[in-house]
């Protein structure tokens, strides 16, 4: 399975929010969404369909994001040098 784009996505994170969305479809079957923003301008990424090891993937890009905003904080937060 490969993930499918409905149309270009640009999205600005920046203080969230960020939720899972649990319901039930139209059709009565379980659903789950990963859900970025708000009501009025939000991104949502069906996972109803996505193995355990796709999640795991997401999970270890989340946490090189992590890693990388710390490392930028870091660099910020240090003296410029000539």
């Amino acid at each position: 399975m490969s993930a499918h784009l409905y149309g270009p996505i640009n999205l600005d994170l920046a203080d969230g929010p960020v939720r899972v969305d649990t319901s039930r479809g139209a059709d009565g079957r379980q659903q789950a969404r990963l859900v970025f923003g708000d009501l009025t301008q939000a991104v949502a990424i069906s996972v109803t369909d996505s193995p355990a090891e796709t999640l795991a993937q997401l999970q270890e890009a989340v946490a090189q994001l992590v890693a990388w905003q710390k490392r930028q904080s870091l660099l910020a937060s240090l003296p410029e040098v000539a």
